[in-house]
């Protein structure tokens, strides 16, 4: 789980994910759009539901470092 203080933003996250669709094998999620997480999926507003271990990286836009890696 990621914790934040009450001054930062949530839409100063993002999570990467492996994407084979994409050029580079990944995509990122902004913090903002994910409505749900249980132990084996990320729920999307939009209907997207990714699989946990497509997870590769939490970080933080502002200052692109790393709050979490696999």
């Amino acid at each position: 789980m990621v914790r934040w203080k009450f001054k930062e933003k949530l839409e100063d996250y993002e999570v990467i994910i492996i994407d084979r669709k994409s050029a580079d094998g990944m995509s990122s999620i902004p913090f903002s759009s994910i409505e749900q997480v249980d132990n084996n999926y990320l729920y999307l507003a939009s209907g997207d539901v990714i699989p946990i271990h497509r997870v590769i990286m939490i970080r933080r836009k502002s200052d692109n470092s790393t709050i979490w890696s696999r």
